[in-house]
């Protein structure tokens, strides 16, 4: 499956600084607790993804390999 980028336009209100700082702290601890909940099925995915990376890798080298 291929991925695609896509970029949307986000029209953000201006913020104090205060504000700012309080959104971008908030979306962190929101990540934070995100990745802290799904972090077994997290690090389960990784290590898939990683075998099938190694395993393409040690294919194409059987076909790239010398003959001799």
């Amino acid at each position: 499956m291929k991925h695609h980028t896509v970029i949307l336009p986000l029209l953000l209100p201006r913020l104090t600084d205060k504000a700012a700082t309080q959104l971008v702290t908030l979306l962190h601890e929101l990540i934070a607790g995100i990745e802290h909940h799904y972090a077994e099925q997290i690090h389960s995915h990784h290590k898939r993804q990683q075998k099938i990376r190694q395993h393409k890798k040690s294919q194409h080298a059987k076909f790239t390999d010398p003959p001799f």
